[in-house]
């Protein structure tokens, strides 16, 4: 009677744990999830063409992406093939707005 009496106190325990482990689990992922961002920045490419390119960053990556961004190959609207960055003009929250009026203008004729 005591060996059933353990067995089942050692299961709710293990039962317990497991549970334990796969709720922190889920918080650990939420918050990964909430500190990621969506930005936006005006690039110039390789070859003059200026346009808006949107990607979803860690938030405290936002000082450092735009100096990451120049050289990478993105993904343009007019182009079958990824374009190379030459300059980064500025990066901004998605919801923000751009400083440069250049930006501004080309942010209001960029489609979504």
């Amino acid at each position: 009677m005591m060996k059933l009496l353990f067995k089942h106190y050692l299961a709710l325990n293990l039962l317990s744990v497991s549970l334990l482990f796969i709720s922190v689990d889920s918080v650990a992922k939420a918050t990964d999830k909430a500190s990621k961002i969506k930005v936006k920045c005006h690039v110039e490419l390789v070859g003059g063409s200026d346009i808006i390119h949107f990607g979803i960053i860690q938030a405290k990556g936002l000082v450092k992406y735009s100096t990451w961004l120049v050289g990478k190959k993105i993904a343009t609207g007019f182009s079958k093939q990824k374009q190379q960055v030459h300059q980064v003009k500025e990066c901004v929250k998605s919801n923000d707005d751009f400083s440069n009026a250049l930006s501004k203008k080309l942010d209001e004729n960029t489609a979504r």
